[in-house]
């Protein structure tokens, strides 16, 4: 979900009520939401585009709007800029209209609800946030003979293996892993395989092997992560590169 600035958002709400005649993206944009409305009583508007920050309760506020009859609709935002045309009119229909019905802060009680059900989900330990989801004061970090390793996990393991491999292309693997909440560490998995070379295929699950042991070996003990106060499980990764 992508929240748009102040002002961006007060230019679609004064906007919607008088788009440019050629603005055809935002007239399609307001007639689907004028559909929407007559079809649903309430709406709860998402957005979604490449690079977009997804908040950390995406799923509570599917889980909240559930339990209060509250559909959720995602609106995709088109990367490409087109002249003349203006993206964000949907949402800025619905929530005209929902605000026009259940007050200003319509989305806000929407939203912390829903980041309470979060938390508590967290306290359950059903949530496993990720390191983006946290500011770095709050991230999960490594313990080295009693200080916090900040610097970025990037490993580098030398193998017995006849691998190929040149300066800059290596063979390399995305390792994620759990750090729970008393600080040790869980669910190692590989989440990205690049061999460099084809002939360094026929070594992935031995490598794989190798970056796991050396990372249940050598980093096994973590200050975990927090959110608001609340000691949470995250979802934390190292990339290992092999030579």
């Amino acid at each position: 979900m992508e929240e748009q600035p102040p002002n961006r958002k007060e230019f679609l709400r004064s906007y919607v009520k008088n788009p440019n005649l050629n603005d055809r993206m935002c007239k399609d944009d307001i007639e689907q939401a004028e559909k929407d409305l007559e079809k649903y009583k309430n709406i709860y508007v998402t957005t979604s585009c490449f690079g977009c920050k997804t908040s950390p309760y995406a799923d509570e506020i599917i889980e909240y709007a559930a339990k209060q009859k509250i559909e959720v609709i995602n609106d995709i935002y088109s990367c490409v800029v087109m002249e003349g045309q203006t993206k964000g009119c949907y949402k800025a229909m619905i929530d005209l209209k929902m605000e026009r019905i259940h007050g200003k802060d319509f989305r806000q009680k929407i939203e912390h609800a829903a980041e309470e059900l979060m938390i508590q989900n967290i306290e359950a330990g059903t949530k496993i946030l990720s390191i983006y989801d946290l500011p770095e004061e709050d991230m999960p970090y490594f313990i080295k003979e009693g200080k916090f390793i900040k610097d970025e996990y990037i490993l580098t393991i030398k193998t017995k293996l006849s691998l190929k491999y040149e300066l800059h292309t290596t063979p390399f693997m995305d390792i994620s892993f759990i750090v729970e909440k008393n600080g040790s560490i869980s669910h190692l998995k590989n989440e990205n395989w690049v061999s460099g070379f084809k002939v360094n295929e026929k070594y992935k699950n031995e490598l794989e092997n190798i970056a796991k042991n050396k990372i249940l070996t050598d980093y096994s003990q973590w200050k975990p992560g927090k959110y608001k106060n609340t000691i949470t499980r995250v979802v934390n990764h190292f990339r290992v590169h092999f030579n």
